[in-house]
């Protein structure tokens, strides 16, 4: 019997249906697969691997059935006839989701991004005060300072290894880098002199679930909801991970200006207020350019013309510049110190 034979089988054993179509939608080797699934009663599913370890696999999911218990709106993973959440098949954990019907989000107006941001906040929100059951690995976000620091040295390290321009896009971004690793340092300098530290030692019930890959792709419309999906990237974590990925994702195609990220902040605020401190470790994460730092180490530049890049770095450069002026510039510490200093 054939791999994929035997893997039809284990899953209608598992579920206890019989399978009438089955489509690959996705399949990158050793990373993922996505498998949609008809019943022979014409119910639709999608058949989820991404090939890591079945503890990694039980907290998202895990994490998806709570959160749907919790009244937010996302693919909800179906559970085995035996009442688990994930089946395993040639060493590795699969996961049987209900199929959603729907398109993409867009994020061509200020609206769009608003509501996205809405059933973020919802999401984010109702992820306080779970309680995970016993023997379940629960996966938090590794230390920021760490991050900042590490960020920070690939910066550097581009400018030792570039100091011989050799295109347009290196030339873009050798304009902008100085003032990039100027925001990293003052970001790292004002984490250092934060909280964070006693963020870190609450339990993960007194923090946020974040999706970690929060782009407009990943929330489909199914009137009147906005229904989540994909969860693979789930973790605790501040909220400024799932809202710097998506207006990076929004400035894409629009300028940076002063209203559309006060009106995203508003938006999220509104659903899910932030603490003194959450909200000071936020503001902090977002003047860190995570976003420009991304591109160098991934190496994003490299496929896109030079209009396409110095347009992003630019709106990186303005969120950076606007954030230090009206947060940093306006706010102090409790002890007294200027966050700018």
């Amino acid at each position: 019997m054939k791999t994929i034979d035997k893997l039809k089988k284990n899953v209608e054993d598992s579920y206890g249906f019989k399978i009438k179509k089955w489509k690959i939608i996705k399949y990158v080797k050793n990373s993922s697969v996505v498998i949609k699934v008809t019943t022979k009663e014409d119910k639709k599913y999608a058949l989820k691997s991404l090939y890591i370890a079945p503890e990694r696999q039980h907290f998202i999911a895990i994490s998806e059935k709570m959160l749907a218990d919790k009244g937010v709106s996302l693919a909800l993973p179906i559970s085995t006839i035996n009442g688990d959440l994930l089946m395993q098949f040639n060493r590795f954990p699969y996961v049987l989701y209900e199929w959603v019907e729907g398109k993409s989000s867009q994020l061509k107006h200020q609206k769009d991004l608003e509501s996205i941001i809405d059933a973020m906040a919802r999401f984010h929100h109702a992820s306080q005060g779970l309680y995970y059951p016993t023997g379940i690995t629960i996966y938090e976000h590794h230390n920021w300072k760490t991050e900042y620091k590490d960020r920070i040295h690939t910066m550097e390290r581009w400018l030792v290894d570039h100091k011989s321009l050799k295109n347009k896009n290196e030339e873009i971004i050798h304009q902008y880098i100085h003032f990039f690793i100027r925001m990293a340092t003052k970001a790292l300098k004002a984490l250092e002199n934060s909280n964070y530290d006693q963020y870190v030692k609450r339990p993960p019930n007194d923090k946020t679930l974040v999706h970690g890959d929060l782009h407009h792709s990943n929330v489909i419309n199914d009137n009147p909801l906005k229904v989540l999906i994909d969860f693979e990237d789930i973790r605790y974590d501040l909220p400024s991970k799932d809202l710097l990925r998506i207006y990076s994702m929004f400035t894409k195609k629009h300028s940076f200006n002063n209203q559309s990220f006060t009106s995203m902040m508003n938006t999220y605020e509104r659903v899910h207020p932030l603490s003194a401190d959450d909200k000071e470790l936020v503001y902090i994460d977002l003047l860190f350019p995570h976003i420009f730092e991304r591109m160098l180490r991934k190496k994003k530049y490299i496929g896109m013309n030079a209009k396409e890049l110095e347009h992003r770095i630019k709106q990186e450069k303005r969120k950076a510049s606007y954030i230090d002026r009206h947060y940093f510039l306006k706010n102090r510490y409790k002890d007294g110190r200027e966050n700018s200093a």
